[in-house]
C-alpha cells in the first residue's frame, strides 16, 4: 500500500537534492546561533554562510534589543548596531561545484527577558549598489527576504510533568456527542460525509473522561476549538471564542477542571500560522487596501489567489507573524487560555511556517503566564533543522520516529533495515537537549492511519506500539488507534479518511485496548523508559531479532523484537526474568513470535 506521511519529511530524492543545493545558494544563516538557549548576559555566536550566487567581502548583523526592527546599509545601523562578521573558512561544496565562505561573528550578552532581533546583510566595497540580506527558504521553498531572525534571553524550561506524559490525540468533531445525543456514528462514513460537521463536542470528551483516564494516559491534545470555518478547526475565525458546535466556554472549562480532578492535563491546538478568510482583520484587509490590516498578512499580485495562502488554499491566508501587532495579537490570544482557563499548554500547528523569531516571543509570552505550560511544535522535518527550535520551543513532534516505525513495522518487507533502525534510535537522543521533547506517534490526522497501512494486521500494531511506548519520547496515540479503529481506503487524494468517527461499546477491540492500556502502565512505572539510556545487547539483522536495554539508575529493563514473520529465539544476559506484558516468567532463552515484542525486568535485582 502506498503511505503517506505529511510534510518535507517523505520529500522524494529530487525535491531533497534541491532543497540541498538551495542552501548553498546566496547568504544563508539557517539560525543557527550558539547556544541555542542563551542565558541572560551570555554572549550569542552566529554563523553565516555565503554561497552562489552572490560576491561579497563584508557581512554585518544589524542587531536590536527595544523591540524595533533591526535596519542598516552596507554597515551603517539605522536602528539598533551594526555588528561586523569575519570570514573563517572557504570550503568545497560538490552539490553546487563551487566554494561557500563561512562568516562568524558574535552578538552582546543581554539582559533577562530581552527579545533579539537581527537582520544580515553581505556587500563588496568595490561593488556599489545595494547589497545582498539573507534569506531562508520556507517549506514551501519561497525565499523570505530579508530574513528577520530573533531569540529570547531567558530561563524559561520545558516542564517536567511532560517528560513522563502520555498523550491521548483527539480529533473533537469525531470523538464523542455529550450527553444530549447519541454517539457520533457507529460505523462508516460515506466519503461524501467526512467534510462535514458529524456532532463531536466538548461535552462529549468530558463524558469520556473516566475512559481515557482508565486507560492510563496523562495528557489530552485536542484538534482546535476556536471558532472555525471547518470541522477540522485548522482556519480559525475568533481566537477568543470556542466554536459553537463544538460547544461553549463553559463546556471548556468544565473539560479542564474535571480533567485536572483526574490527573489529566489538557493541551489545545494553537495555529499561528494562517486563518481562516472569515478572520474579521482579514476581510477588512479585502475591502478596503488602505486598511492597516492590510499588513497583517501578504498581499502580492503574484500570489494565485492575490495573497499569500496556506499550501495555496484560498480560505486559509498566510499570517504576517512578524508584523508587531500580529505577534502581539496572537500571543495574547494564547495566554488568554493559559490564564482564564488554566489550559496546560499547545500544540502548535505548521511551527515551520511562522519565523524563530517569532515562536521566540510566542513561548516567553507563555511562559510569563503560566511557567508550567508545555509548548510543541509541528514541524514535518528532522536533524539540524528541528534542534534549531531549542530555546524557540520545549520540542518538537517526532516525524522521523513515525516514518522509521511505518517503515519498519507496517508492511512486508520492511522498507528500512533492522541495523537502521536501532542505529537511528540510539543517535537521535543524544543529538538534542534532554529538555527538548519529541513527542512521537504512529499516525495522526494527516496520514494514513497505522492498521490500514498494515492491512488490518494487528500484530504489526502491536509490534510498532511496543516500540513507541519503549523507545521514543512522549508516547502519542491518535484517538481510536488503541481500539482498531482504520479507515477504508488510501488518505491521498482523500485527505478524510484518517479522521473516520471513533467507536464505541462493541465495535472497539477490547483485547487490543487491553494491550496499549498495558504499555501505558509500564511506561508511566519505569523511568528506564521515560529517561534512560538506550544501549543495543544482540542485533541479528538475518533473523530480525533486536535486543536493547534502557536503565536510569536502578531502574533496567530488556526489550526483545523480533520483526520477522517466523518465530524466533534469543539469549538473555541473565537466567531469570519477569515478562511484563503477560506477567510471566522468563528464563534466559526466550520465544518470541512472528512480529512481536516483549519488555524484561531482571528478577536479580538492578545491575
Amino acid at each position: 500500500m502506498q503511505d503517506f506521511i505529511f510534510g518535507g519529511i517523505e520529500a522524494d530524492d529530487r525535491q531533497l537534492l534541491a532543497t540541498e543545493r538551495a542552501r548553498w545558494q546566496g547568504i544563508r544563516h539557517l539560525q543557527r546561533i550558539h547556544p541555542l538557549d542563551p542565558e541572560p548576559g551570555q554572549p550569542v555566536g552566529i554563523r553565516v554562510t555565503v554561497g552562489q550566487g552572490v560576491h561579497v567581502d563584508r557581512v554585518a548583523a544589524y542587531v536590536t534589543s527595544d523591540g524595533s526592527d533591526p535596519a542598516g546599509e552596507r554597515g551603517v545601523a539605522q536602528r539598533g548596531q551594526a555588528i561586523p562578521l569575519r570570514r573563517t573558512a572557504i570550503r568545497w561544496q560538490p552539490l553546487i561545484w563551487g566554494y561557500v565562505e563561512e562568516w562568524q561573528g558574535a552578538l552582546p550578552g543581554q539582559p533577562e527577558g530581552t527579545l533579539v532581533q537581527y537582520r544580515i546583510q553581505g556587500w563588496h566595497s568595490q561593488i556599489p549598489g545595494p547589497g545582498h540580506w539573507s534569506r531562508e527558504p520556507n517549506m514551501e521553498g519561497v525565499p523570505e527576504l530579508p530574513a528577520l531572525y530573533g531569540y529570547h534571553v531567558g530561563r524559561h524550561r520545558t516542564p517536567a510533568w511532560a517528560q513522563e506524559a502520555v498523550l491521548y490525540q483527539i480529533f473533537v468533531d469525531r470523538f464523542a456527542r455529550g450527553p444530549q445525543g447519541a454517539p457520533v456514528h457507529d460505523g462508516w462514513l460515506a466519503p461524501k460525509q467526512l467534510n462535514r460537521f458529524l456532532g463531536g463536542d466538548l461535552q462529549g470528551i468530558t463524558a469520556r473522561l473516566d475512559y481515557l483516564a482508565e486507560l492510563g494516559v496523562t495528557a489530552l491534545w485536542l484538534s482546535p476549538i476556536f471558532a472555525t470555518s471547518s470541522y477540522h478547526g485548522y482556519d480559525t475565525v475568533d481566537f477568543y471564542d470556542v466554536d459553537p458546535r463544538f460547544g461553549t466556554k463553559a463546556d471548556l472549562r468544565r473539560l479542564v477542571q474535571e480533567a485536572h480532578a483526574r490527573g489529566l492535563r489538557v493541551l489545545l491546538d494553537f495555529v499561528a500560522n494562517h486563518v481562516s478568510r472569515d478572520f474579521p482583520p482579514f476581510q477588512e484587509a479585502l475591502r478596503d487596501p488602505a486598511s492597516p490590516y492590510r499588513a497583517w498578512f501578504h498581499f502580492h499580485p503574484d500570489y494565485k489567489h492575490g495573497y499569500r495562502c496556506f499550501f495555496d488554499v484560498a480560505s486559509m491566508p498566510w499570517l504576517n507573524t512578524d508584523h508587531p501587532q500580529v505577534s502581539r495579537f496572537l500571543v495574547d490570544a494564547a495566554r488568554y487560555w493559559l490564564t482564564e482557563f488554566q489550559v496546560d499548554g499547545y500544540r502548535l500547528d505548521y511551527a515551520a511556517g511562522p519565523s524563530h523569531r517569532f515562536w521566540s516571543q510566542f513561548r516567553a509570552g507563555c511562559k510569563e503566564a503560566a511557567p508550567d505550560c508545555w509548548l510543541f511544535g509541528e514541524v514535518t522535518r528532522a536533524g539540524d533543522d528541528l534542534r534549531r527550535y531549542v530555546g524557540r520551543l520545549d520540542g518538537c513532534l517526532d516525524f522521523a520516529f513515525a516514518r522509521a516505525v511505518r517503515h519498519l513495522c507496517a508492511q512486508a518487507p520492511p522498507t528500512i533495515s533492522l541495523t537502521d533502525f536501532a542505529a537511528f534510535q540510539e543517535r537521535e537522543p543524544a543529538f538534542f537537549p534532554a529538555d527538548f521533547l519529541r513527542p512521537a506517534f504512529l499516525d495522526n490526522h494527516d496520514m494514513n492511519r497505522f492498521l490500514w497501512l498494515a492491512g488490518g494486521d494487528k500484530r504489526r500494531l502491536r509490534l510498532a506500539g511496543g516500540l513507541l511506548f519503549t523507545l521514543a519520547g512522549p508516547p502519542i496515540l491518535y484517538y481510536g488507534t488503541e481500539v482498531g479503529l482504520s479507515q477504508p481506503r488510501a488518505k491521498a487524494p482523500h485527505q478524510e479518511e484518517a479522521r473516520h468517527p471513533m467507536p464505541w461499546g462493541s465495535a472497539q477491540d477490547r483485547a487490543l485496548r487491553a494491550y496499549f492500556q498495558r504499555l501505558i502502565h509500564i511506561r508511566r512505572g519505569h523511568a528506564a523508559l521515560t529517561q534512560g539510556d538506550r544501549r543495543t545487547l544482540a542485533l541479528d539483522p538475518a533473523q530480525g531479532t533486536w535486543l536493547f536495554q534502557r536503565q536510569a539508575g536502578p531502574d533496567r529493563l530488556l526489550v526483545a523484537v523480533n520483526v520477522s514473520p517466523e518465530e524466533r529465539r534469543v539469549e538473555l544476559p541473565g537466567p531469570a526474568f519477569t515478562e511484563l506484558l503477560s506477567g510471566q516468567a522468563a528464563g534466559n532463552h526466550l520465544a518470541l513470535e512472528p512480529l512481536s515484542l516483549r519488555i524484561l525486568q531482571p528478577q536479580e535485582g538492578p545491575s
